[in-house]
């Protein structure tokens, strides 16, 4: 699998699991809400600083999903309510650009290298996936640790995303 950049607020999964497109789509580059649609499609709203909620849109309702949090220490938390399972996203020690998700066993499960990609005005990513948890990376939590990246940079770049946490 791997990560096409369409424009600086929609990226695409390529070769997941289902025939159908997987894409994450912003409504503007402040990262606040969009949608990502992996055969369904799911919202992705800020409820609070530095705290969004994806949901099933379903015909009359949202079914909460997961939360994605700002945590403290820089990393981020993807809280999944389906599988009730926890993830951490967080940025490498050293001095590479890099990001990766870790369950709660502190297992690296996949990891997101950013390069800047200045046609776009945005980033290109390469993913790499733990052969290990390779069931466990499906198209959802790959693009929401996509999104976890996308607000890390950001931040990084001083980017008008909502995600500080509020003291």
């Amino acid at each position: 699998m791997h990560i096409n950049t369409i424009s600086n607020i929609e990226f695409e999964l390529e070769g997941a699991e289902s025939d159908t497109a997987t894409i994450i789509q912003y409504e503007d580059s402040r990262l606040t809400n969009g949608e990502i649609q992996q055969g369904e499609s799911y919202s992705l709203k800020l409820i609070a600083t530095g705290t969004w909620a994806v949901s099933l849109l379903l015909k009359e309702e949202e079914k909460l999903i997961s939360i994605i949090k700002t945590e403290m220490g820089g990393s981020m938390s993807i809280t999944k309510f389906y599988r009730r399972k926890k993830y951490y996203f967080k940025k490498s020690q050293n001095l590479k650009l890099r990001f990766s998700l870790f369950n709660k066993d502190n297992e690296e499960l996949l990891t997101i290298v950013p390069s800047v990609n200045w046609q776009k005005q945005s980033h290109d990513f390469v993913l790499q996936i733990n052969e290990d948890f390779d069931k466990e990376c499906d198209g959802l939590l790959i693009l929401q640790a996509l999104h976890c990246a996308l607000c890390c940079l950001s931040m990084m770049i001083g980017g008008e995303v909502p995600a500080l946490i509020s003291i």
